[in-house]
């Protein structure tokens, strides 16, 4: 799209209506915050002066001094600088230049011209500072021919046309009404969506669909910047096909010629065509230097095909697979890739997955998304070192069917797991689920305060491993009736529900002999919980009180015998204190009689909490009898009272902002765990720093932890950042992991290098590996190198990639 709108000059069939003439002498800018050239054109040409005398480096610039007043003049024909973008605050959009151009065909057109001739009734000739104006288009020139007869429009002398989509300087140009077709001379232009300009010397257009170009250059770099050009001696563009070819192409960047292609050729819109995509390079301690070279191949309109040939020095040769297809109501993928011969290993190694979805019906919905690798080492060693340590322990591949309505959901899935942490056993491994099917439903009324809801499942559960663990099939149903009534001072909510839980198992070698194949248990939950709200207001400033209340009673039924097929304890913390049960999976149902009371206030400022507290704790009544079966002890906790919570949050300022989170231990006397961060995030500029704690105390059952991690992005100079994180372990007197690096982000270019050492286990006695990443984007054009910005926003909170 960015080359389609330099195809299209002016339709001057309309230039015959609504003629003015009129001594208007002088050429004049329109007036807008960008730059005042014309006006100032003393002020202009010594800074066109310093421009030249500034730009020398290496080679001579593509453009002169006078070559870049032409691009500032097509700049300030928009009303908003279409490279403000990289000066905007975070939040603020991107300048919107569409315009409805219906209205050109509507609205008349004026034109003012020193004088104006016209000869046997066919000729038309205009003189003298001509401007053309017509909605959102304006042409400017020193002198325009028309025969009407041929139907031939010549324009002559410092020829500007702009309109909302692109700005256009010219210093001849010929048109052909009849035929449409047209012939300009030393062409540039501005685009501003993209935003990108450039110029040719000769832009031949045979047909609305097909133009041909001489001497062509681009690049994305604003006015009075030269940092990357790409040049061609000859380029056509074929609208029809979506091609642009090119001959004799090079780049440059910061004047020096970096590449050069004897022929080219890249999709001129979003249309997919078949060839050679952009490389990535990299270098790590474990595979060496690495590159790879991906080939699209466009086999139809409804499915294609990258070949990704890789090669690392250390490993071997690799090759990947991406076949996308797209049907009616159907879409997919499916990736392969292959190491034939490990280097290092002497083995194959190899991957595959399967994405598709399918959409039978508005609300019936298939998805299968199916994954595998050879071992468990594969991800590793494999899929490089960006993102280790943010990957889960398990590859999950799941299919499902599904058919929902705004009432009711209902899904029958299976599941599998894949262990691919090589540090973890595979009895381990999740139960696979084959299958499993949930029936949801929730209904509430508005005429009155009634919620009506219903969770079931039917699950049968298969070992990763035959290890002697039980399998077998699980029902659960689950009823609820609640009662809400909510009001702008509180809230009042009583529930009752009932959950009747069966199981058919299997017994296996650890079974006893009295282990049952049949069990179950039905339990009754009932709670209250309830809400209010104070508030007070102050000059600037709205203070709140909101306490709260949870009361939930549980029966104790005996669930020893049961196995916990998907079940787990909680962590505890706030959102563990209004739970109806402490276990995230129904095989275990606590048994309770207890009272949450916690309260919140906050002091509110501009629609943020300049100052927040909670605190909260849970009252036991009665004591928990219920463990899951990896509770050896299988004990009775007796605490009267849970863990105090407490967490303090202040957004101090807009930019500044303060959590932390406290779980203190009555049994222990002392802080169970707790966390603490500050952040900083420039608004005006992009500088950003955080500074976290974690605690956690290592007792049984609990890993313990106690590391301090710190990142930040410190802008220099120019558009220059640093980068880094830092991450310690005081509980092992270590480093865990560090980076460091350089950014360069504007308008024109992208480029960041970063080192990492990190650890990638914390088993025993690891040596800690080092890489080296860095990637080169060139606005507009391409990009080289590893895509380090999810990296990136992963490990430094508050990075985002630049949307210009």
């Amino acid at each position: 799209m960015l080359l389609r709108l330099l195809f299209y000059f002016i339709s001057i069939s309309m230039m015959l209506l609504n003629i003015v003439a009129a001594d208007e002498p002088g050429l004049k800018c329109k007036k807008t915050s960008v730059q005042q050239q014309c006006a100032m054109s003393g002020a202009a040409n010594t800074d066109a002066a310093a421009l030249q005398e500034t730009n020398s480096w290496w080679f001579a610039d593509t453009y002169d001094a006078a070559q870049e007043q032409v691009f500032m003049r097509l700049q300030a024909e928009f009303e908003q600088d279409p490279w403000s973008i990289c000066t905007l605050q975070v939040g603020a959009g991107p300048a919107d230049y569409s315009y409805d151009k219906r209205l050109r065909e509507t609205m008349p057109m004026n034109v003012f011209a020193n004088s104006s001739e016209m000869f046997d009734a066919e000729l038309i000739s205009f003189s003298g500072d001509i401007d053309l104006q017509r909605a959102d288009q304006h042409v400017m020139a020193n002198h325009i021919d028309y025969n009407e007869a041929a139907g031939i429009l010549d324009l002559y002398g410092n020829i500007l046309y702009s309109d909302s989509g692109m700005a256009l300087h010219s210093q001849s140009a010929r048109v052909n009404l009849y035929e449409d077709r047209s012939l300009l001379r030393d062409v540039s232009f501005v685009i501003p969506t993209s935003p990108m300009r450039g110029s040719a010397s000769v832009v031949y257009r045979d047909s609305p669909s097909f133009s041909r170009y001489k001497d062509v250059t681009y690049t994305a770099c604003a006015p009075g910047n030269q940092d990357w050009m790409l040049h061609a001696s000859r380029m056509k563009v074929n609208n029809e096909t979506g091609r642009v070819a090119i001959k004799h192409g090079w780049m440059e960047f910061k004047s020096v010629p970096v590449m050069y292609f004897p022929y080219g050729s890249f999709p001129v819109d979003d249309r997919r065509l078949s060839g050679l995509l952009t490389p990535t390079l990299g270098v790590s301690g474990r595979s060496g230097f690495d590159i790879s070279l991906p080939f699209y191949w466009n086999i139809a309109p409804n499915y294609d095909l990258t070949l990704t040939p890789r090669y690392m020095t250390e490993r071997g040769f690799m090759l990947g697979t991406d076949f996308r297809y797209l049907w009616h109501e159907s879409s997919g993928e499916i990736n392969v890739e292959v190491l034939p011969e490990d280097q290092l290993t002497n083995e194959l190694r190899w991957g595959g997955s399967f994405l598709h979805t399918t959409h039978f019906t508005k609300n019936l919905k298939l998805a299968i998304d199916a994954n595998y690798v050879s071992d468990k080492a594969y991800f590793s060693d494999l899929d490089g070192t960006l993102g280790v340590n943010n990957r889960n322990r398990y590859l999950e591949s799941d299919a499902e069917i599904s058919y929902t309505l705004p009432w009711m959901a209902l899904t029958t899935r299976i599941e599998n797991f894949q262990n691919i942490d090589p540090n973890e056993a595979n009895s381990n491994v999740p139960y696979r689920r084959l299958p499993q099917v949930k029936l949801d439903m929730f209904k509430a009324f508005d005429s009155f305060p009634l919620e009506l809801a219903l969770d079931s499942e039917y699950v049968y559960f298969q070992k990763h491993d035959l290890d002697g663990e039980r399998e077998g099939q699980r029902f659960n149903i689950k009823p609820s009736v609640s009662f809400p009534f909510v009001s702008q001072s509180g809230f009042i909510i009583p529930k009752v529900a009932l959950q009747h839980t069966q199981y058919w198992l299997n017994n296996t070698t650890n079974s006893t002999a009295s282990s049952a194949n049949s069990l179950s248990k039905t339990l009754p939950i009932v709670s209250l919980d309830t809400g209010l709200f104070f508030e007070r207001d102050f000059e600037s400033l709205t203070h709140t009180i909101e306490p709260r209340l949870y009361y939930l009673y549980v029966p104790y039924t005996d669930q020893s015998d049961i196995p916990d097929f998907d079940t787990s304890r909680y962590d505890f913390n706030s959102n563990q204190l209004f739970r109806d049960n402490e276990f995230n999976g129904v095989d275990k149902t606590q048994n309770a009689n207890q009272i949450t009371a916690a309260l919140t206030t906050r002091l509110v400022g501009d629609g943020r909490d300049r100052l927040k507290l909670t605190v909260g704790e849970i009252v036991y009544f009665a004591d928990r009898k219920v463990n899951l079966a990896s509770d050896v002890d299988n004990r009775v906790n007796k605490e009267a009272l849970s863990d105090l919570i407490a967490e303090l949050s202040s957004e101090i300022t807009n930019e500044l902002k303060f959590t932390s989170y406290m779980q203190w231990s009555h049994k222990n006397n002392k802080i169970d765990r707790g966390n603490v961060d500050l952040r900083y995030l420039g608004l005006s500029n992009r500088f950003i720093f955080n500074l976290g704690y974690r605690y956690r105390d290592e007792r049984e059952g609990q890993v313990g932890q106690d590391q301090i991690v710190a990142s930040a992005m410190l802008p220099i100079y120019d558009g220059w950042s640093i980068v880094g994180l830092y991450r310690y372990s005081f509980l092992d007197s270590k480093t865990l992991e560090y980076l460091y690096g350089v950014e360069k982000d504007s308008c024109c270019w992208r480029f960041r290098v970063i080192g990492r050492q990190f650890i990638r286990s914390d088993a025993g006695e690891v040596k800690p590996e080092n890489s080296v990443f860095f990637q080169l984007e060139l606005k507009g054009l391409t990009s080289l190198g590893d895509k380090l910005e999810g990296f990136l926003s992963e490990n430094i909170s508050g990075y985002r990639k630049p949307t210009y």
